[in-house]
């Protein structure tokens, strides 16, 4: 049997009520994790396998990262950074390289405290 609230009305208890549990975190892998997760499909691996073993929705594996293979593997490939874990689309791969080359130099120059 369900009771009023307080106030008297019976919706309100339905509303009021806090959620059970903590929300679920949103998983994102990085670039590198989703190549090795590529390759680990490419060896023969199921999907399901794959997901466990990332921890990830077999749909995630089949419908969002094996959808987007080459753009993930292109990212990496011109990518110097290992942590990203958007996939980068642009238009013209030459901007892209002396983006990446900019971003070292400036690094490197950071290193040694000239900048």
């Amino acid at each position: 049997m369900v009771t009023p609230s307080a106030s008297g009305h019976l919706w309100s208890t339905f509303i009021s009520t806090p959620a059970a549990g903590p929300k679920w975190q949103r998983k994102m892998l990085s670039i590198a994790d989703k190549v090795k997760l590529l390759d680990m499909s490419r060896e023969g691996k199921s999907y399901a396998a794959v997901g466990r073993h990332y921890g990830i929705n077999e749909s995630s594996v089949t419908c969002s990262i094996k959808k987007e293979e080459k753009n993930i593997r292109t990212t990496a490939a011109i990518s110097f950074n290992e942590d990203g874990k958007r996939v980068a689309t642009v238009c013209n791969k030459t901007m892209v390289r002396m983006e990446s080359a900019l971003a070292l130099w400036i690094n490197y120059l950071n290193y040694l405290w000239i900048i």
